[in-house]
């Protein structure tokens, strides 16, 4: 018996020392598990800084070019302006000169004309029937007096 004694005493070490190297597998792993995730935190946190300094260089960039076509945008918008007064100016200088020749050749028998033919065109219409036409007036010009007014 001493010899099964020995012999269990024997697989007694052997289990306890495969216990002890499971139990220390076991431990390392866990440890190193731990060790992992806390590493890949630390790699996740790096990576995530990373990504927001790119980002921001990024969008700060898109920022400069916005900016540079809203100001060019901007220098066109002004030119148009310029442009569209030029025109006006221009415009009224032909008004201008138009006006100062008709002042220096219109005759008070051209203005009396026009008058006549305006009210000959109102009473030919029918569309006006509150204009009376009385042909002469002072200074030979017709009278006009509105039947709706009094």
């Amino acid at each position: 018996m001493t010899g099964s004694t020995a012999q269990d005493q024997q697989n007694f070490r052997y289990a306890t020392i495969t216990v002890a190297i499971g139990l220390t597998a076991l431990v390392a792993i866990i440890l190193g598990c731990m060790w992992g995730y806390r590493t890949y935190d630390r790699y996740q946190a790096v990576q995530d800084t990373k990504n927001y300094v790119t980002t921001s260089r990024i969008k700060a960039n898109n920022r400069v070019r916005l900016n540079e076509i809203e100001i060019s945008q901007q220098k066109q918008r002004v030119k148009i302006e310029q442009q569209k007064a030029q025109i006006r100016f221009e415009k009224s200088k032909g008004i201008r000169e138009a006006q100062d020749e008709i002042a220096t050749t219109l005759t008070p028998l051209y203005v009396q004309f026009e008058m006549t033919e305006a009210l000959k065109e109102i009473a030919v219409s029918g569309k006006n029937s509150s204009v009376i036409y009385i042909p002469t007036g002072a200074d030979g010009l017709p009278v006009i007096a509105s039947a709706g007014k009094k």
